[in-house]
């Protein structure tokens, strides 16, 4: 199966994106680097148009670290700009379809990335420069609580955001049902009902569910096992959610992982990343119930 194609733009600068006219107003992929540096700071996508979330950028260039909202990737573009006296760059990519498909050729993007560089995007799934915290949300709920708190330059170098990612396990090829796939050493797969009774797995990992296709996935998740996938099929139950309909329109629902408990949250969310790149790579397609709810 032949991976689908981004189609990028030429870079042009950041500050002003909003009102470029080149960079459409239409919904699709960015992504984001220093001048000067040919490696990337950030991919990511939207749906509400281009040019509208990359005016959600804006407080990069303020005095102060911005708060994450509304681009969660502010505080860390600010913090690079604050240590190095950077200016970024941008190029964007429009996508047709359903959020579901455009959120499926982000991860493809980013694991195309990944695969040549053997890293992920400077700043990507949450990652900070080492010595800056990164600012919070900023919205009624945490005003109210007191909780909403204004990021920076900080002495400690040791947080879990400062934390390197993890390199690609293995190439985007193979099957997505196959015990090795991407270089992971995959579990039996198991049913629903043997996985409730799985309470002594506990541990953190990678999972996929599937249902009756044999060559595709329905799902790709990561966090504990089993207690994250048997909160995904419990949708079954809920039949105005999207994932609910589709798991229960499945006669077999079965489960596989893979567990370690060195990854930290970030290295879990890298390595899903690829793995949703590789089934649309094997496939042509997002698993059924990715990005759904």
């Amino acid at each position: 199966m032949k991976a689908p194609v981004i189609e990028w733009s030429s870079w042009s600068p950041l500050p002003g994106a909003s009102v470029n006219r080149e960079i459409p107003r239409s919904p699709g992929l960015y992504r984001i680097r220093r001048v000067g540096h040919l490696d990337l700071d950030y991919i990511g996508q939207t749906g509400r148009g281009l040019r509208q979330r990359l005016a959600g950028l804006r407080g990069v260039y303020d005095e102060q670290m911005p708060y994450r909202d509304p681009h969660t990737a502010a505080p860390a573009l600010w913090a690079l700009r604050h240590a190095g006296g950077c200016d970024f760059e941008v190029s964007t990519a429009a996508i047709d379809g359903s959020t579901h498909w455009r959120k499926g050729m982000e991860a493809l993007a980013i694991a195309e990335y990944r695969a040549v560089h053997g890293a992920s995007p400077t700043i990507e799934f949450g990652r900070m420069p080492p010595g800056y915290r990164p600012s919070s949300p900023n919205n009624a709920v945490l005003v109210k609580l007191g909780k909403r708190v204004r990021g920076g330059a900080c002495e400690d170098s040791n947080l879990p955001c400062h934390a390197v990612g993890v390199p690609p396990a293995g190439p985007l090829i193979g099957s997505p049902q196959s015990s090795e796939w991407n270089n992971h050493h995959w579990s039996e797969w198991m049913s629903r009902e043997d996985l409730k009774l799985a309470k002594l797995l506990g541990g953190a990992g990678l999972y996929r569910i599937r249902g009756d296709e044999q060559d595709s996935l329905l799902y790709i998740g990561q966090g504990i096992v089993p207690g994250r996938p048997l909160a995904h099929i419990a949708k079954i139950g809920m039949p105005w959610r999207p994932q609910g309909v589709i798991f229960g329109s499945a006669s077999r629902l079965e489960c596989s992982w893979v567990l370690n408990g060195e990854w930290l949250p970030h290295h879990r969310l890298e390595l899903k990343n690829d793995l949703i790149a590789a089934h649309m790579i094997a496939t042509g397609d997002v698993p059924r119930a990715q990005f759904r709810g």
